[in-house]
């Protein structure tokens, strides 16, 4: 893994997209810190060895600087902060109370996803809700984007296009083709940035590994 200052400023810019009102008490900001720090460090990591050393030097760092919190409230789940906490589409990026209420938002943006859209037929666990709340928090961030990693068929378009659907945007994929090339991709590319530049369309490019054709 390679870290540097950027991945400092990326914690601290995941804080300012929460406003005063969300984290008005000390604890809410340890908390809101915490989950910074995982999103930005622990979700690159790869092996669940890392993660738990990650968690270790969170919680060293949260008894050395906040220590008139306890470990076990500081860390108290769900640590999740997402922009549809309050409902969807209040944009307000503040914690989630409980998997609960996150299961009945996300419950019910699916619903109404699947009666504008082709039906999704989405299991949302508590991990798969944790991959939208990751991924909403990506695309609503300023030039936001990921690598999604995992075995075929493990959900990641579709949560992509759930994390989408529920920050407003519209996903924008590739029309592969027996002679489709470089050309075609920039003839696409330039459809997305008049969508996006000209219109001020919300857009998310969502692009599968089957679409790459050529690596070189």
């Amino acid at each position: 893994y390679e870290f540097n200052i950027r991945h400092i400023a990326g914690v601290v810019e995941g804080m300012l997209m929460a406003k005063g009102e969300e984290v008005s008490d000390p604890l809410a900001m340890v908390k809101l810190w915490l989950h910074e720090s995982e999103r930005v460090y622990g979700d690159r990591l790869v092996d669940e060895s890392d993660f738990k050393r990650f968690r270790g030097i969170a919680l060293e760092q949260q008894r050395r600087h906040f220590k008139e919190f306890s470990p076990t409230l500081a860390f108290a789940e769900p640590l999740v902060f997402c922009h549809f906490a309050q409902g969807v589409g209040n944009g307000s990026y503040s914690k989630v109370a409980s998997f609960a209420s996150l299961s009945k938002q996300l419950e019910g943006a699916l619903e109404e996803y699947n009666d504008l859209f082709p039906v999704m037929e989405l299991v949302l666990f508590e991990d798969a809700m944790r991959h939208v709340c990751r991924i909403s928090r990506i695309i609503e961030s300023p030039g936001g984007h990921a690598l999604l990693v995992g075995v075929g068929g493990s959900g990641k378009q579709s949560l992509t296009r759930l994390a989408a659907f529920v920050s407003g945007l519209s996903v924008s994929q590739l029309a592969l083709t027996a002679t489709y090339g470089v050309t075609e991709l920039k003839r696409d590319l330039q459809v997305m940035y008049r969508r996006a530049g000209l219109k001020g369309d919300g857009l998310v490019f969502l692009l599968a590994d089957q679409q790459i054709a050529d690596e070189r």
